[in-house]
C-alpha cells in the first residue's frame, strides 16, 4: 500500500475518533474543535445514509455541530470503531476504501459497512478529504432507534 492509501485509510480510523469525541462532549463546542470534522469534508462531499438518505456538506455540518456532547452522559460507555478497512481502488488523487463502522454504547450496537472516496486535498487533517461516503446496515446490526447511532439522540 502507497503512503496516499495509507493516508486514506488512517483517516477512516482519525475520523470516527473525533466523530466519538465531539458527541462525548471531550472536543470543545468550538470552530477549533470543530475543525478536525469540518475540514476533513471535500466540497462537495455526500453521505448516503444506511437508510438510503443524502445528506449534503452543508447539512452534515450543520447536524453534526448541533449534536456536540449529545452522548456525554454516557461517557467511555459510547465508542465508535473502524475495522476491517480496505483500499478497493486507487487512482491517481482519488481512493476507494471500504470499512466496518461500529457503534457501542453498553448493551447497544450497531454496526454498517461503509464505502468513501478520498480525494487528496492539502488541506485536509491527513492530507486526503471525505468526498462520498455510502453506508448500509450489516445484516442484523442496524441500531434500535436511530438512524445514526444505536440509541436515539434528539
Amino acid at each position: 500500500m502507497d503512503d496516499f492509501a495509507e493516508r486514506c485509510v488512517q483517516e477512516a480510523h482519525r475520523l470516527h475518533v473525533v466523530l466519538q469525541d465531539w458527541l462525548r462532549g471531550t472536543l470543545p463546542r468550538t470552530a477549533e474543535g470543530f475543525a478536525p470534522f469540518a475540514d476533513a469534508l471535500a466540497d462537495p462531499c455526500r453521505v448516503v445514509s444506511p437508510l438510503g438518505t443524502i445528506t449534503e456538506r452543508a447539512e452534515l455540518l450543520t447536524e453534526f455541530e448541533a449534536i456536540h456532547g449529545v452522548l456525554a452522559a454516557q461517557g467511555n460507555a459510547f465508542v465508535i470503531r473502524v475495522e476491517n478497512a480496505l483500499v478497493l481502488r486507487q487512482w491517481g488523487d482519488h481512493a476507494l476504501v471500504s470499512y466496518e463502522e461500529r457503534h457501542d454504547l453498553g448493551d447497544e450496537s450497531s454496526a454498517r459497512l461503509s464505502t468513501a472516496l478520498y480525494t487528496a486535498d492539502e488541506n485536509a487533517p491527513l492530507g486526503v478529504a471525505w468526498s462520498h461516503i455510502h453506508e448500509t446496515w450489516l445484516p442484523g446490526r442496524a441500531p434500535v432507534a436511530g438512524e445514526r447511532f444505536p440509541v436515539e439522540v434528539a
